[in-house]
């Protein structure tokens, strides 16, 4: 009576593993193809290393289900995975507004847990392994909820599209960790296979939508589209003029309505043509661009004496505070830490 049974389970688990190994590749071939977007759009370096941390994860899950005997390596590699999910994610959700945003020496701060464990976990006993998992869930959960809150502070600042697009990331990747946790409270045979179905149909999931919505991957500036009027496309191009040649940026009084003037155009012409031009609200490009200047001064050797807040204020900010936050959001460090690298 037990044969058919085992049976039924083997070939299960079978059907399961190759079902999860198809999901494996298809995550790494998503990175792979990530990865040779990122000079397009930044964020893709960050969303390729998520999807790779993925996929370290659920091959450790298939292996456990083909291997049940597998070694202690095999458990180690995938509490490395499940520790570089969390920072990927939190570094994905900030770089995707920011074509400027680049990974910094002290984006490795947030990777050295995981690091550790690689040094660590060859020395680890049973007990140990369990509270390096627990830590790893615990540490998972604290980037998710950081990632959450980042969106919902700028959830006005992103397009419908995008919206929708970061919300079901984050939900799928709270899903995810949902199974993580479950294995804390039921080591089971059924919690691995849990793990592997559930990454499997959301990565399915989540890659058959963004499929359809190509422009989440790509450079977000300067996209034009058929639809776009030959009006809004010279008024682009008229705006794109008096920022880069002139500067008008540094002008901490600039508003849509200085530059209407300016153009002899109607303010909603130009507010239309910068979020169909740029594919950027008026304050973000703003930002992008004085951020930008305020970089290169910092950079400068002939600027090297002017104060962060004479730079601000050279920049085109009035507000120490809003230039702090505004740098910060676009680089990822502040601005003095952007000057010692």
């Amino acid at each position: 009576m037990n044969e058919p049974r085992e049976q039924v389970c083997m070939n299960s688990s079978a059907i399961m593993a190759i079902f999860s190994a198809l999901a494996l590749g298809h995550s790494l071939f998503l990175a792979g193809h990530l990865w040779a977007s990122v000079k397009k759009r930044p964020s893709s370096f960050f969303l390729a290393l998520l999807l790779t941390a993925l996929a370290v994860r659920i091959l450790k899950s298939v292996l456990v289900i083909l291997i049940p005997e597998s070694p202690d390596i095999i458990p180690a590699v995938g509490l490395v995975g499940l520790m570089t999910i969390g920072p990927s994610l939190w570094f994905y959700i900030k770089s995707f507004k920011n074509v400027e945003y680049k990974a910094t020496r002290l984006h490795l701060w947030h990777y050295v847990p995981a690091l550790i464990l690689i040094v660590l976990i060859p020395f680890f006993n049973e007990q140990q392994m369990f509270v390096a998992y627990c830590i790893s869930v615990a540490h998972m959960f604290l980037y998710i909820t950081r990632s959450a809150d980042f969106v919902m502070r700028a959830f006005r600042n992103y397009g419908r599209t995008e919206r929708k697009w970061l919300s079901l990331l984050l939900a799928a990747i709270f899903l995810i960790w949902t199974t993580f946790f479950a294995q804390l409270l039921i080591e089971s045979f059924i919690t691995y296979l849990s793990v592997t179905i559930v990454a499997s149909i959301t990565i399915y999931g989540l890659s058959l939508w963004a499929g359809k919505k190509t422009r989440l991957f790509t450079e977000p500036r300067r996209i034009y589209t058929e639809k776009a009027s030959q009006e809004v496309l010279q008024v682009g191009n008229q705006i794109e003029h008096l920022l880069t040649q002139e500067r008008i940026y540094t002008d901490s009084k600039l508003t849509v309505k200085t530059i209407s003037e300016r153009l002899s155009k109607p303010e909603y012409v130009v507010s239309q043509s910068v979020n169909a031009y740029f594919k950027q609200s008026f304050p973000e490009l703003l930002n992008y661009y004085r951020i930008k200047h305020a970089s290169s001064l910092i950079e400068s050797n002939t600027y090297e004496n002017l104060s962060i807040e004479g730079i601000a204020y050279e920049s085109g900010y009035n507000s120490i505070s809003a230039f702090y936050r505004a740098f910060k959001n676009l680089k990822g460090v502040t601005p003095a830490q952007f000057k010692k690298t």
